[in-house]
């Protein structure tokens, strides 16, 4: 079986959750059999394939483009939507968003104006995806997303939650279409690899244990800034780990501005997935406090390794964690630090997230297997 999987244009050099459940679905895939290739083309030649599988509904003016590429060359389509909450995505925007795009996004106000807009400017950083942007202002946003959702042959959602969102949100009980769907939940990719050398000498040379670690990009989704708030004077050791988002420079540098205030606080900067696993293990408590997520990853892969997590409660994160995380409202400092206080307060693996995650299958083998069966009924059909 050969099979395209295809994301926004920008996927592998601006990495995200949609970049790594993409890769890691191309890894396993490929340990089956499956000749899965990659690509960020908006019309690429997929003749020698079976099947092309998308990835992402946020950047829709993109997977459109991909969608329309492949039914013209009469290829069954198969799409995970990644798909955040309108809702959440409005009620962050409207709360962080400062200065021109900030301005920008409270006049213009209609969900449609605002994605072109946003399009625009994503365009002009990458002017080979022009087309995408004049195809958006043709047709509109919402509708892209409606017309792509509606007319894939199968849907894999990476929950219920987020099925529903979708069925609520985009669509009303009179034009609900019969999805064909199945949702596979996303895994982690955790082996007994060594332990990084160089983290180990750094949390060694820091003398730092029991600490709370936070692992993603550092941009105001991920709400740095508001847990370096929330932790302040309580004591304890918060370590960062992830890339700058160039998009956000003030953000940055506000966050910069914190790390550096206090000796309690430590930023290592871009770091590989075996040293945030290694971290993970060093840590007593992961916090990942987004204004939303689909599955919140990071925490997953902190729980596995016995730590205890904080998570926020924005998006579909408890169909994951169930009863096995501390939740917290991104948008409140005390919720955030009380969260991480009774985290602290706790055993390490005390409310039993690891045997959670592994009694649910929650890998990325699994997630191919059940991807590829879902390949196979959608050839078939």
């Amino acid at each position: 079986m050969r099979v395209l999987l295809q994301n926004r244009y920008d996927a592998l050099i601006k990495n995200g959750g949609d970049t790594f459940q993409m890769l890691m679905t191309q890894k396993y895939l490929r340990t089956l059999g499956v000749e899965a290739d990659v690509s960020t083309a908006l019309t690429p030649d997929v003749e020698k394939y079976d099947l092309v599988h998308l990835f992402n509904t946020t950047r829709i003016h993109e997977t459109y483009l991909q969608y329309i590429n492949a039914r013209d060359q009469d290829k069954k389509v198969v799409l995970s939507p990644i798909y955040h909450s309108a809702l959440d995505i409005a009620n962050y925007e409207s709360k962080n968003l400062t200065g021109f795009h900030g301005s920008l996004i409270k006049y213009l106000k209609a969900v449609d104006r605002i994605q072109l807009a946003k399009t625009f400017f994503y365009t002009v950083k990458y002017p080979r995806a022009w087309a995408s942007f004049i195809t958006q202002a043709r047709l509109g946003y919402t509708f892209q997303q409606r017309a792509v959702l509606s007319s894939c042959d199968y849907l894999i959602p990476n929950s219920i939650m987020e099925i529903d969102a979708i069925r609520n949100e985009l669509f009303t009980n009179d034009d609900r279409p019969k999805f064909k769907f199945e949702v596979v939940y996303n895994g982690i990719d955790y082996s007994d690899a060594p332990d990084s050398e160089r983290i180990i000498s750094w949390v060694r040379d820091a003398r730092i244990t029991d600490f709370v670690f936070c692992s993603g990009r550092i941009e105001p989704r991920k709400n740095q800034l508001k847990i370096l708030a929330a932790l302040a004077g309580t004591g304890f050791d918060v370590v960062f780990a992830g890339a700058m988002n160039k998009m956000h420079g003030a953000y940055c540098r506000k966050f910069l501005e914190l790390v550096n205030s206090s000796p309690k606080f430590h930023y290592l900067g871009e770091v590989t997935h075996g040293e945030v696993m290694t971290l993970n293990k060093y840590s007593k408590t992961c916090v990942l406090a987004s204004w939303f997520e689909t599955t919140g990853l990071a925490g997953l892969e902190a729980g596995i390794t016995g730590a205890n997590v904080v998570v926020t409660e924005k998006g579909y994160t408890k169909e994951y964690y169930a009863d096995k995380a501390w939740y917290c409202d991104p948008e409140s400092e005390s919720s955030i630090k009380n969260a991480v206080l009774a985290a602290q307060t706790a055993g390490r693996g005390e409310k039993g997230l690891k045997e959670h995650i592994s009694a649910l299958g929650l890998t990325w083998e699994n997630a191919a297997k059940a991807t590829y069966q879902i390949y196979l009924k959608t050839i078939n059909k």
